[in-house]
């Protein structure tokens, strides 16, 4: 193909991808329907052959992200069946009795049991039955709507960082292993956590909770290079190593003991959440980075684990039920990871890659200050599922940078993760952000302005880590 003619093709893919954006922004196509549409619209541009669009962008395209959603599927029956059983409600009340009469302590407190929650659960419904517990407990102590409202998002938002269904998608387009991406969330989550602890410091007006912002800064200064070392640590170790065999007796043991204690919850007909059985979300957290246990047995010994924590007569019938509503509740998101199989196998064609690569190559920073600067001003390019979303256009767009230029996965994967909290904490198309605002009676423009400057701040503090970790040259 001459090159003026790639010149061409690279110009009609973009004006695709411009158009597709303005449709997603005004709402007038939804994000399931734009995906697969732009791909194979770039794929007739492009002038790939018609069989090669119906076998590999469309069909292959269509299983590429297998993976990812097979992993979702599994982590919302163990939601559901968190939801179910009542285990989520169990921790939150406990917590909140626990938390005392407390502002401060009971804001910082309901957010981080928030995104314990969340590195398990995810969806609407999950928001609603979290949100309905920890939104008027917030609100009974006078903590304004608002400032409760944006607590819960930032719980939401760093749960989200932990849970390992979504961790999959970023193995499968950028093809990293789950120790290179624990190697940058846990850093990255403790900054965020400190700009919580400065978020509550600043909304409550009272100067006696500088005292706990100071030992927020104290323990940042002491933790974090040890954070630092393990995260290094971990991203040298691949995690498909042979898991302890300690460990792996331990699990076994551990199992053993759950079936008597099902057996006997069984005889005694208890119908009460034991202890243990608030242990189940970080069940499979544990098995993954402890164990090195792949994803889907992680979750599948999760539910084993909340199933016989929590056993009583009818709960066969209560898992056949989250089985089915649960992975119900991830259709749309396994909807949409089919798209973006779609779309990334669309541009990583030669035809739409070599057209495109010349136009990537001027515009995205692969040096360290260019990175942050730039990145950190694009930011708000991840509102509305858009190029800087992994969950929208940025997928193909992901798939675009890798291809084309120098950047390393792991430096994408800090931009991702970093400009993603704009995206997760603010954006006002977001489900659980509408939710949100009409359950406390404002509405997500305002949630939008009291977030979004420390959720910059966020991304900013995760591109200058993402530069601090190596994964950016600085020339």
């Amino acid at each position: 193909m001459p090159e003026s003619n790639h010149a061409l093709v690279g110009i009609a893919c973009l004006a695709v991808f411009a158009v597709m954006a303005m449709l997603m922004y005004s709402r007038r196509i939804s994000a399931l329907l734009a995906l697969p549409v732009m791909a194979i619209l770039m794929a007739i541009l492009s002038g790939i052959p018609e069989k090669d669009i119906l076998s590999d962008v469309i069909n292959q395209g269509a299983v590429k992200m297998h993976g990812a959603y097979t992993t979702t599927m599994f982590g919302a029956v163990l939601a559901d069946l968190m939801n179910k059983q009542g285990i989520a409600k169990s921790l939150i009340r406990w917590v909140a009795e626990f938390s005392g009469d407390n502002q401060f302590v009971l804001g910082l407190v309901m957010t981080l049991v928030t995104a314990l929650l969340f590195s398990t659960l995810g969806g609407l419904g999950a928001v609603i039955m979290v949100g309905t517990i920890v939104l008027p407990a917030l609100l009974s102590l006078s903590i304004s709507s608002v400032t409760a409202g944006a607590l819960f998002l930032f719980g939401i938002s760093l749960g989200g960082m932990f849970n390992i269904a979504g961790w999959a998608l970023y193995i499968d387009v950028l093809h990293l292993d789950p120790a290179s991406i624990i190697g940058f969330v846990v850093p990255f989550a403790a900054i965020i956590a400190l700009i919580v602890v400065t978020f509550l410091v600043v909304e409550l007006k009272n100067w006696k909770n500088l005292k706990y912002l100071a030992l927020a800064l104290l323990l940042e200064f002491f933790a974090f290079p040890l954070l630092s070392q393990k995260a290094a640590a971990g991203a040298a170790t691949k995690t498909a190593a042979a898991a302890d065999p300690i460990a792996s007796s331990l699990v076994s043991a551990v199992f053993v003991g759950l079936i008597i204690l099902a057996i006997s919850r069984h005889t005694r007909k208890t119908e009460g959440i034991s202890g243990l059985a608030l242990f189940t979300p970080i069940t499979p957290l544990i098995l993954v980075l402890v164990c090195h246990w792949d994803f889907i047995p992680a979750f599948l010994a999760g539910i084993t684990y909340g199933v016989l924590t929590t056993w009583k007569r009818d709960s066969i019938t209560v898992l056949t039920r989250s089985i089915i509503d649960g992975i119900s509740s991830v259709i749309p998101a396994v909807v949409l990871m089919i798209g973006i199989g779609m779309l990334i196998t669309a541009v990583r064609h030669p035809n739409i890659a070599t057209a495109i690569e010349p136009i990537v190559k001027q515009v995205v920073p692969t040096t360290a200050i260019p990175y942050v600067i730039i990145f950190t001003l694009a930011a708000p390019l991840a509102l509305y599922r858009g190029p800087l979303s992994l969950w929208g256009m940025g997928s193909g767009l992901v798939a675009l940078i890798q291809k084309s230029t120098s950047l390393a996965s792991s430096a994408i994967m800090g931009m991702l993760m970093s400009v993603g909290q704009i995206q997760g904490i603010c954006d006002p198309t977001n489900t659980h952000n509408i939710w949100i605002a009409t359950y406390l009676g404002t509405d997500t423009q305002t949630l939008l302005k009291k977030t979004a400057p420390y959720a910059w701040l966020a991304t900013i503090a995760g591109l200058c880590l993402a530069v601090a970790f190596k994964f950016v040259p600085m020339s």
